[in-house]
C-alpha cells in the first residue's frame, strides 16, 4: 500500500481497529510494580556479564549452593539489554507493545470486526490487566495468543502456519515456565475435533480426520521442543512442581482466588456474566472445543486470579462469535461485522483529526507514567531505607520481607545477600514456613534469626515484627520512615 494510498484510506472501521491498537497500549503502559523485576533484571545482567546461566542460588546467604532451574533466563536477558540501551522507560514501552500485541491478535481472531471485536477484546483486556506489567509472564501472554491464533487459522484452512508451533514452542521454555500451555491448546483442539467427527458429524470445529492427524504429528513435535534449553529434561517437571506448591498457593496473592468484592475483578465478573448470557439466549451450543476452553480455563481463572489472561484469550472469541450471531437475530442486520470501504474528503479530514488527538493524548498519557514511574517505586519498595543502608555498611545477614527480597539483590547485591526474595521455587515450602515463623512471631521466632546469624532486620513499618523489636533490648532501631524500619542486633551478629 502506497503512502498516498494509505492516508485517503481510513475509513470508519480502520479507524476504530487503529484506536483499538492504541487504546491497548496505553492501557498496558504502567509504572514498574512487580517485586519480582529486580531479581529478574540482577538476574539477566549476570548471565550478560559473566555469559553463564546460574544453577544454584547466588542471591541469598541463607540457603547458598541450592539448586535453581533458571528457567526464565532468556527472558532474563531480553530484560537487562533493554534496560542497558533504554532504561526502565524503555522497558514500559517494549513489554507494552508486547501486551498490544498478544491482544491485536485476539481480536483478529474475533468476529464481528471492528466494532463488536473492539468491544469485546477491550473487555477481554481490562479483565486480565491485574496480570500486567513489566514480567516474563507477559511473553508467555504473546504466545499463548499466538499459538491461539495460528490454531485458528489452521480451523480455517490455512494449514502451512501450524508448523510455527515447535519453533514457537523452544522459544517459549526458554522464556517462562509456563510453556506447557503451548502442549495444551493444540491439544484441546485435538480432542474437540474427535469429539465433533464422532458425535457431531463435523458440525462444529470443521477439522477432518486428516486434519486432526497432520496437528497430531506437530503437537508430538511440539511436546519434544522444551528439551532445547540450557536445563534440559529438568525443566519439564519444574511446571508442576510450581502448581503443586501448597506454600505459594497459599501465601502468593496472585495464586489466590479473584475477589469479587474488589473494584479490579469487577470487569473480570462482567466478562464472565456476558459470556453466560449470550450463550443462555443465543441458543447456539458452543464447538467441543470452545467448551473445553469455557470449563477448563475457566476453573482455572476461578482458582486463580494469575491464570484469568489464559481465560480471556481462550474465550473472548466464542464471547463475540455469540454476540455477533445475537445481533443478526435481533437486529437481522449484517452491518455490524461489515466494512464500508469508501470515504469522502471530509469524513477523511475529520477520522485523521480524530486520529491525531487521540493519539497526542495518548503520548501524553504515556509520558505522564513513564514520569511518576521512580515515584511509584518509591511507595513500593524501601528506596530511602536501602540508601541508609548502603551508607552505614551494616554488620552480619539480613532478614528481610519476602516482598522486598528482589529489589535488595538488585540495590545491594554482590555486597549483601537476602534472607529471602521471589524466587518461591528455590526457597522451598519448608523454608518459606520458616520465614514466616519470624515475621508472624509464632513461639520460636528467635531461631531461625539466630541459627543463620541475622544483625540487620529490615521490615514493614507497623508490622508486629517491628514493634517487638523496637521494645527489645537486644535490637537497635537505626533507620525508620513511614514505610520501613531498620534494626541492628546489639554489639552485632
Amino acid at each position: 500500500m502506497t503512502l498516498r494510498r494509505a492516508l485517503t484510506s481510513l475509513h470508519i472501521e480502520r479507524l476504530m481497529a487503529a484506536v483499538l491498537l492504541l487504546c491497548l497500549f496505553v492501557m498496558a503502559v504502567r509504572p514498574i510494580a512487580d517485586p519480582d523485576f529486580w531479581w529478574h533484571l540482577r538476574t539477566g545482567q549476570y548471565i550478560w556479564e559473566t555469559g553463564s546461566i546460574p544453577r544454584q542460588d547466588i542471591f541469598s546467604h541463607t540457603l547458598p549452593g541450592q539448586p535453581w532451574i533458571t528457567h526464565e533466563w532468556l527472558s532474563e536477558v531480553v530484560l537487562y539489554a533493554i534496560y542497558a540501551v533504554s532504561g526502565q522507560g524503555g522497558l514500559i514501552i517494549v513489554f507494552a507493545l508486547v501486551i498490544a500485541g498478544a491482544f491485536t491478535l485476539l481480536y483478529l481472531q474475533c468476529s464481528g470486526r471492528p466494532y463488536l471485536a473492539s468491544f469485546v477484546v477491550v473487555l477481554a483486556a481490562i479483565s486480565s490487566a491485574v496480570t500486567w506489567g513489566v514480567r516474563p509472564q507477559m511473553f508467555s501472554l504473546l504466545l499463548s495468543s499466538a499459538f491461539l491464533y495460528i490454531l485458528h487459522l489452521y480451523r480455517q484452512g490455512r494449514r502451512r502456519q501450524i508448523w510455527l508451533l515447535p519453533p514457537l514452542m523452544v522459544l517459549w521454555a526458554n522464556l517462562h515456565g509456563s510453556f506447557f500451555l503451548g502442549l495444551v491448546f493444540p491439544a484441546v483442539y485435538i480432542v474437540g475435533a474427535v469429539i465433533d467427527n464422532v458425535f457431531m458429524e463435523s458440525k462444529g470445529l470443521g477439522l477432518t480426520w486428516r486434519d486432526v492427524r497432520l496437528l497430531s504429528i506437530v503437537t508430538l513435535v511440539t511436546a519434544a521442543a522444551p528439551v532445547v534449553n540450557p536445563n534440559g529434561v529438568q525443566l519439564l517437571i519444574y511446571p508442576f512442581g510450581t502448581l503443586g506448591s501448597p506454600t505459594m498457593q497459599q501465601y502468593i496473592m496472585e495464586w489466590f482466588s479473584p475477589d469479587f468484592h474488589l473494584a479490579q475483578f469487577q470487569p473480570l465478573a462482567l466478562f464472565i456474566l456476558l459470556l453466560l448470557v449470550s450463550l443462555g439466549l443465543s441458543r447456539r451450543a458452543p464447538s467441543p472445543v470452545g467448551f473445553l476452553f469455557l470449563v477448563g480455563f475457566g476453573y482455572a481463572a476461578l482458582r486463580s486470579a494469575r491464570h484469568i489472561p489464559l481465560f480471556v484469550l481462550a474465550t473472548t472469541p466464542m464471547l463475540s462469535s455469540q454476540l455477533l450471531h445475537l445481533w443478526r437475530r435481533w437486529a437481522r442486520s449484517e452491518r455490524l461485522g461489515t466494512p464500508r470501504r469508501h470515504i469522502s474528503g471530509r469524513n477523511l479530514v475529520v477520522n485523521w483529526l480524530l486520529f491525531g488527538v487521540l493519539l497526542l493524548g495518548a503520548s501524553a498519557k504515556v509520558g505522564y507514567t513513564l514520569a511518576k514511574n521512580a515515584a511509584a517505586q518509591q511507595d513500593m519498595f524501601p528506596v530511602a531505607a536501602v540508601d541508609s543502608l548502603e551508607r552505614s555498611h551494616f554488620p552480619g545477614t539480613m532478614y528481610n520481607l519476602y516482598h522486598w527480597g528482589g529489589y535488595l539483590i538488585w540495590r545491594l547485591y554482590p555486597d549483601h545477600k537476602v534472607f529471602i526474595d521471589g524466587r518461591a521455587d528455590v526457597y522451598g515450602d519448608e523454608f518459606i514456613d520458616e520465614y514466616l515463623q519470624v515475621y508472624q512471631l509464632r513461639e520460636t521466632w528467635r531461631e531461625p534469626l539466630d541459627r543463620f546469624d541475622v544483625g540487620v532486620v529490615l521490615v514493614d513499618q507497623g508490622s508486629a515484627l517491628s514493634t517487638v523489636l523496637g521494645e527489645s533490648v537486644d535490637w537497635i532501631r537505626v533507620y525508620a520512615d513511614s514505610q520501613a524500619v531498620i534494626f541492628v542486633r546489639q554489639g552485632g551478629s
